[in-house]
């Protein structure tokens, strides 16, 4: 087996619905526990909750466009080149790249494609992207499908950072974070007031001393609400507020695993 069926194989199994769902939640209280199962019932009537399902437009990636496509996902394009050319393709430069796939597809790469190859490549090559906030900012821009800018300083958003973390945990796992990036990501959730991380960055630590919300409740009443979509629109409390904004970054993880999984089919015919 090549390098590129072993990675194809292994995404197919991590986006098993019931795998993926344990892996962004190790830890997530059980549904039994009391508070969480009144309040289920308080927000359905005592009815079954509906799971929650994430919808999309059709997707119009294809695999003859697949490399010029803005929305390709990041992984589909690693994995393409993988497919055609093997990790020959990392040492490659942008003239080089443009060439070969004008070459080898229907057309050379797109300019946010080649953006997002970059990202990816920096993943597959060198550590920073876990120890150094200056290379993973702009990684993360091309792995939410923004190009990133190498002058202005952009900061992404907890759902970016959320879904570039889950993209480069399919291509590898095996460098910690460093103390750097760790109270980087504290400061991103604290600008965007997330206060209570959850998978993939439950690793960082915000540190809510002194604020006035009852973290316990949130993490209790997370499984509900991550199942189901659901938070009472009528309680305005502060934790109904951060459950809230915990469902937008599962959301984002979630749309791009579905985008993901509608994807991945165009290698077994590109």
């Amino acid at each position: 087996m090549n390098g590129f069926e072993q990675r194809f194989l292994d995404v197919v199994q991590r986006l098993d619905a019931a795998k993926y769902a344990e892996s962004l939640e190790p830890t997530a209280l059980p549904v039994e526990d009391d508070l969480t199962t009144e309040v289920a019932e308080i927000l359905t009537d005592g009815k079954a909750p509906i799971p929650l399902v994430v919808t999309s437009k059709p997707s119009t990636v294809t695999a003859s466009n697949l490399l010029q496509h803005r929305e390709s996902h990041p992984y589909v394009l690693d994995l393409a080149l993988l497919k055609r050319y093997g990790p020959e393709w990392f040492g490659w430069e942008h003239e080089t790249l443009e060439l070969r796939t004008g070459q080898d597809f229907a057309a050379p790469v797109g300019a946010l494609n080649y953006e997002k190859l970059q990202a990816v490549k920096t993943l597959h090559y060198v550590d920073t992207f876990w120890t150094n906030w200056e290379v993973f900012a702009p990684c993360a821009m091309a792995l939410n499908d923004l190009f990133p800018d190498f002058e202005m300083m952009q900061v992404p958003t907890v759902a970016q950072c959320a879904v570039a973390i889950a993209i480069s945990k399919l291509i590898r796992e095996d460098v910690p974070w460093s103390d750097e990036m760790k109270l980087y990501l504290e400061s991103v959730h604290r600008f965007n007031s997330v206060l209570c991380p959850t998978a993939p960055l439950d690793f960082v630590s915000v540190d809510v001393t002194g604020l006035p919300i009852n973290v316990e409740e949130i993490h209790t009443r997370w499984p509900f609400v991550r199942r189901s979509g659901v938070v009472s629109d009528g309680d305005d409390s502060v934790e109904a507020e951060q459950l809230r904004r915990m469902l937008v970054v599962h959301t984002a993880l979630m749309e791009d695993r579905e985008r993901l999984r509608a994807q991945l089919p165009l290698l077994l015919h590109g």
